[in-house]
């Protein structure tokens, strides 16, 4: 049976629904609905971001925002679990962050598309997003991209670093995978 393909336009006259559907070569793709640990996760690191985004302009933090950004005629849209945009690139007019999220925070689940997410993670760092970091809770893995830099994945002794991006966050490792209980390859809150 043939896939049936939207346009850009298509994609976004669409209702929205939870989970929130992602659009990508011209296929509309629902995230995977978020279970426990990875909803504490999207908590904790929202609440880190908001509250050192209290303290400096640089910008806003976001859950599950629509970002539509990429090339002309190639653009996709993609709902990060939690984005960070700086002040001055924020779309006020709009539902949705026409351009990239500086920050894009992706929680794995356990039934992702391996291949669908190195491809939005390649796409992300092509085209505007200036980090990424990959969260896996039940690894308790976490991974930060850069766009030209080699990946780093900090372990428990270490800190999630907001980098150029968010100069002066510091998110302990540890504290973000103590929200899960349990050991490492579990995670009991689910």
């Amino acid at each position: 049976m043939a896939k049936t393909l939207l346009t850009l336009e298509e994609f976004l006259a669409l209702e929205d629904q939870k989970p929130a559907l992602e659009y990508m070569c011209g296929e509309a793709l629902p995230k995977p609905m978020p279970d426990r640990p990875h909803s504490r996760l999207q908590v904790f690191l929202v609440t880190a971001l908001v509250h050192f985004l209290a303290t400096t302009p640089l910008g806003e933090a976001f859950t599950e925002l629509r970002c539509i950004f990429g090339p002309p005629g190639r653009r996709r849209v993609f709902v990060p679990d939690v984005c960070f945009v700086e002040t001055g690139r924020i779309t006020e007019s709009s539902r949705f962050q026409n351009s990239a999220p500086d920050l894009a925070v992706e929680i794995l689940s356990p039934e992702q598309n391996m291949a669908r997410l190195i491809d939005k993670f390649q796409f992300y760092l092509l085209h505007g997003v200036r980090m990424v970091w990959v969260v896996d809770p039940v690894q308790r893995t976490v991974a930060s991209l850069e766009p030209g830099h080699e990946a780093f994945a900090p372990t428990e002794g270490d800190t999630l670093s907001g980098g150029s991006v968010l100069p002066g966050l510091e998110v302990p490792v540890s504290e973000l995978f103590a929200k899960l209980g349990g050991a490492k390859g579990t995670t009991d809150l689910a």
